[in-house]
């Protein structure tokens, strides 16, 4: 075959090699000729936005808003370290805006933005601040850094735009010492979805849970050892092995808290700092009880290893942002293995009871320590979760293979004992036996009683959760029946009378009108022409009066269709006096389309200079309704069971403002409400009324409207056979 020849298998792999370029650049983000990221998805773990940044030295707030024109600043990619940056955006303040376009999928789901800068910086979205972290200044070194593990900021998107527009404007933080901060990249803007962000807050937990459960570990290692130390003063090991596992206990922890508080960026150094000297004096104190344990001559090598300790150390502390001062940190840890795996297998050539133990440890250990070494070497890329796991692989071997070696030497030690004890055990083994024999049966039947007590939980649960379900439901139900309980009432019993009432007026009065022009062209006497026409006029207003009437009772019933609605839970400035006005009638005249013999007196005290209350109109109005509702209907019970002479039924509502709040009162003489009853009467359910008279849902609707829609208070102070008063509070 000719060797320019193209085959059908070649080209297939050619157009798969094509497809696979051109689909990850065309499914995350497409960078536009005038500079305008598309993003119509994001990856698994989020999009880092690094193209189509534009920036500008000064400060000016103008360039925050969306539709400031920056075309003519210069491009730059934020994820670049510090040191290739240009020199004058490590000097004052500058802004960084990155427009880009959001797919209709990705515009109607809440984005998270997760940002890391190591200065102090403003983020705007779409010309909001929605978030600031530190304190800029235009002298770098005056400006305050933000804090680190800073929580996500929800972005407010433009749903009905499909360009968004990012502004930050910061400033770098310039420590005394540089330590290595020109390898840290100037901005990191991780665009995220919700579910990604609870995702990566998962793996960050599980990360920070390795050393939480690792310090654990070496906190019960202390424990032990201490405890050894003290009943046996005379293995020094135990001591050194005990300051060995409180160093690791205290820069595990140190690491845990480290990555969880959200501390200042001086604090969080500091914290850092004590924590990798905790780790280096850890690796120290494990050679130095190897030396007590084999009973080995402090050398050269052992001080030699201090020297390097402190080198490494304070190499490791100016570097802390760098690459270098992990480095640093692993050499130590790398040499001073070395070291305890030296010293072991001095021990193993010396035939040291159990030394093998101790060096299958710290061989793993340094093995471990050597990977990670060379990843980090070779810039391989890995996991948080994997980063965090090479710590327990590089220092658990070590410190379980010594307290392995400790635990045979106090196994080998007990073996005499053991010999003594099993002549004892022959002797119970008929009673040991019996026990077992009884332990058994007992087992079993505790098992038995287990899943029967099991199985009617299971039963019982399963009956709670439909019960939950279905009061769930009946709850909903009974809200949704009493929003149009009192509208069908009304309507029912008022609107086709209403409807003939305002005719048949308007009719009557057009006939009014024509027998008066019939009598002026009469030939009746003077005397009875004028009283039919008098006659004729009364009736005609009387006629007017009915129709004005009609007219008010037909927009009563237009304010309860009103209140039937369903809320749209739109928050407006609301006028409470206004509303309370209104309601006192609608409850009045709903009563009174019940039963048209009842009267009451109504007394409105309200506060002329009462401000405007943000609220859902329509839910504030059904608190109002049924609570006058009630107030009538107490009243009404007192005059139909008491038979009181000279009682009046009076019901009386009142606003006032005072401070920040705005407080509704609601009072009436009625039957009042028993002291055992008042700690009940806003449970679902509850009800004083007769059955069918009360679903006992309505004052625990008003309750959860007024506390946990409107942020407000709502109470109750009664006295029996008095009256009651119920109390709303607002806040302004």
């Amino acid at each position: 075959m000719a060797r320019g020849a193209v085959t059908p298998t070649s080209m297939r792999y050619l157009l798969l090699l094509v497809v696979l370029w051109i689909l990850p650049a065309a499914g995350v983000a497409a960078q536009s000729a005038d500079t305008i990221l598309t993003i119509n998805h994001l990856p698994k773990n989020g999009l880092l936005l690094e193209k189509g940044w534009r920036y500008h030295v000064g400060d000016n707030s103008e360039w925050a808003k969306p539709d400031f024109d920056d075309s003519g600043w210069d491009t730059i990619s934020p994820t670049w370290s510090q040191q290739d940056l240009p020199p004058r955006l490590m000097n004052g303040i500058n802004w960084l805006r990155l427009r880009f376009h959001l797919g209709d999928s990705l515009r109607q789901q809440a984005l998270l933005a997760q940002i890391s800068q190591l200065g102090a910086m403003e983020i705007y979205c779409n010309g909001r601040l929605v978030q600031r972290q530190g304190k800029l200044h235009p002298d770098p070194s005056r400006a305050t850094p933000g804090p680190i593990n800073v929580d996500p900021v929800v972005l407010p998107i433009a749903v009905g735009s499909a360009e968004q527009v990012l502004a930050v404007r910061l400033v770098s933080w310039a420590p005394p010492v540089r330590l290595g901060t020109g390898e840290v990249p100037l901005l990191r803007v991780w665009l995220r979805t919700v579910p990604q962000v609870l995702v990566s807050t998962a793996e960050q937990e599980v990360s920070r849970t390795i050393f939480y459960v690792v310090g654990g570990i070496f906190g019960l290692l202390m424990l032990l050892h201490f405890a050894f130390f003290h009943y046996n003063p005379a293995q020094l090991a135990n001591r050194y092995f005990a300051l060995y596992a409180l160093s690791l206990t205290l820069a595990s922890l140190g690491v845990y808290y480290g990555s969880t508080l959200s501390l200042a960026r001086v604090p969080a150094l500091v914290l850092s700092g004590i924590t990798f000297t905790l780790f280096f004096l850890g690796s120290m104190w494990a050679v130095r009880a190897l030396y007590a344990l084999f009973n080995f001559r402090l050398g050269s090598i052992y001080y030699a290893l201090w020297g390097c300790l402190i080198v490494l150390l304070l190499f490791h502390h100016f570097h802390l942002f760098s690459t270098l001062s992990f480095l640093s940190y692993l050499a130590f840890v790398v040499l001073a293995t070395a070291e305890q795996l030296r010293l072991t297998v001095r021990a193993l050539r010396q035939r040291q009871r159990g030394a093998w133990i101790i060096g299958s440890g710290f061989a793993l250990g340094l093995l471990c320590a050597l990977l990670f070494a060379s990843l980090i070497v070779t810039e391989v890329r890995f996991s948080m979760q994997l980063e965090n796991f090479f710590y327990p692989l590089i220092y658990l071997p070590p410190a379980l293979g010594i307290s392995l070696f400790l635990a045979r030497e106090f196994a080998l030690d007990s073996q005499l004992l053991q010999l003594k004890l099993d002549e004892v055990k022959r002797l119970s083994a008929q009673t040991l036996a019996q026990e077992q024999e009884k332990q058994t049966l007992l087992a079993q039947q505790n098992e038995t009683l287990e899943q029967q007590v099991q199985q009617r939980t299971a039963a019982l649960q399963r009956s709670l959760t439909e019960l939950r379900t279905t009061q769930t439901q009946l709850i909903q139900r009974e809200k949704m029946a009493s929003l149009g309980e009192l509208t069908a009432g009304i309507a029912h019993e008022i609107q086709n009378p209403l409807n003939f009432v305002t005719n048949f007026a308007d009719v009557s009065t057009e006939l009014c009108h024509e027998a008066q022009e019939v009598v002026a062209g009469s030939a009746y006497p003077a005397p009875q022409k004028g009283a039919l026409a008098e006659l004729l006029s009364d009736l005609g207003e009387n006629q007017v009066k009915i129709t004005q009437h009609g007219q008010r009772a037909a927009s009563i019933v237009r304010g309860m269709l009103e209140h039937a609605r369903a809320s749209t839970g739109e928050r407006l400035p609301t006028n409470v006096n206004a509303l309370c006005e209104e309601y006192l009638r609608l409850a009045y005249q709903g009563l009174r389309a019940k039963d048209k013999t009842f009267n009451a007196t109504l007394t409105s005290d309200l506060d002329p200079d009462l401000p405007l209350v943000t609220a859902v109109a329509s839910d504030l109005g059904r608190v109002l309704l049924n609570l006058l509702t009630n107030a009538f209907y107490a009243v009404r019970q007192r005059q139909q069971q008491s038979g009181e002479n000279g009682y009046v039924p009076t019901v009386r509502i009142s606003t006032r403002h005072g401070g920040n709040q705005v407080k509704i009162q609601v009072q009436d003489n009625g039957t009042g409400i028993p002291d055992h009853v008042k700690a009940k009467v806003f449970q679902p359910f509850f009800t004083t009324k007769p059955s069918g008279e009360g679903t006992g849902l309505g004052l625990s609707l008003s309750y959860d409207i007024v506390t946990k829609g409107h942020g407000g208070t709502l109470t109750v102070e009664s006295e029996e056979g008095k009256g009651s008063e119920f109390s709303i509070t607002l806040p302004v």
